[in-house]
């Protein structure tokens, strides 16, 4: 039978590191405190940010997401005379475009129903909060402010925001069917 005999120098301390690691994946049993300034491995460090002089959080990324009718709504644009341009800076309006054509400027939110659109009133029911929020622009905005939904059942429709409410812009809708 062999005996086998264990020396100091064996046995590793908990919490020491072999060869100059920069970290460790021993446990560390009973919460014991790692000699070196690296953590064990498998323990997230404790980092402040913000203002007690650590590192600024990252930035929240915002909407950068392109329905494909903003797209199609731009094509319309641009078959008409239009220099269209997506809007990405307003959240409350993901599908936000802005276009020129001489003197004249539309500012267009592009929305899509599977239900049909035929009213301002049912514009307002199915979208109160781009209805809400187009018509505050209008206040402030030198464009013509406008709503354009399109569906499966009726195609697009074009509405204008006025202060007073939403109503089907005839104009528009003669110059897009040329």
């Amino acid at each position: 039978m062999t005996t086998i005999s264990i020396t100091q120098e064996d046995v590793i301390a908990p919490g020491a590191m072999a060869s100059g690691a920069l970290y460790s994946n021993r446990i560390n049993p009973c919460g014991t405190v790692a000699p070196h300034s690296s953590p064990a491995a498998g323990e997230t460090p404790y980092t402040v940010c913000g203002d007690a002089g650590g590192a600024a959080p990252a930035p929240i990324k915002k909407h950068s997401h392109c329905s494909p009718y903003v797209y199609e709504a731009m094509g319309i644009l641009k078959d008409h005379g239009y220099a269209p341009y997506r809007l990405t800076g307003d959240r409350d309006l993901p599908g936000a475009v802005i276009a020129t054509k001489g003197p004249a400027t539309l500012m267009i939110s592009v929305l899509y129903s599977r239900k049909q659109v035929p009213d301002g009133h049912t514009l307002r029911v199915l979208f109160p909060e781009t209805v809400d929020h187009v018509r505050a622009l209008v206040k402030t905005s030198p464009h013509r402010c406008m709503i354009w939904v399109t569906s499966p059942v009726s195609g697009w429709r074009y509405y204008r925001a006025d202060i007073g409410g939403i109503s089907y812009d005839w104009d528009v809708a003669k110059e897009m069917q040329q």
